[in-house]
């Protein structure tokens, strides 16, 4: 069995992450926040978490998450909505997330060589995925 050794983020690290996520919030919502249901905010606040410790794969996991549990909420934004549920940006975050959790697929969507020195898909992958799922949970709550 082929097993990861990964540095664990350092605290320095973890809070530039955190506060990479927080200016792009306040930037995206013009300094409002983000005013979540009480489920989308708890996997968007573990999406954070997960963010500024490396958990690149649990990003995108509950990045998809937070925003189908706000697209469960009443009054949100019908347009917005049509983007989220259809835009190619985030057919991307779905599709990707599907992939990672249904091996549906002869090609492993993840490996253990994707976490390798150097590598920085992933890292790309969640920072995207952040990215886009702030900009949803703005877009169709306002």
């Amino acid at each position: 069995m082929q097993t990861s050794i990964r540095a664990l983020a350092s605290q320095p690290e973890m809070r530039q992450r955190l506060s990479w996520i927080d200016r792009l919030v306040d930037r995206e919502s013009d300094g409002d926040g983000l005013d979540l249901a009480p489920q989308a905010a708890a996997l968007f606040d573990e999406m954070r978490h997960c963010f500024a410790s490396g958990a690149w794969l649990a990003v995108l996991v509950l990045g998809q998450a937070a925003l189908e549990a706000e697209m469960q909420q009443d009054g949100l934004n019908g347009l917005a909505l049509n983007q989220v549920r259809f835009g190619s940006d985030y057919l991307w975050l779905r599709n990707r997330r599907n992939h990672l959790l249904h091996a549906d697929d002869p090609r492993p969507a993840v490996t253990v060589a994707d976490f390798g020195p150097g590598k920085r898909t992933l890292e790309r992958d969640a920072r995207r995925a952040i990215e886009l799922v702030v900009r949803g949970l703005v877009e169709v709550v306002r």
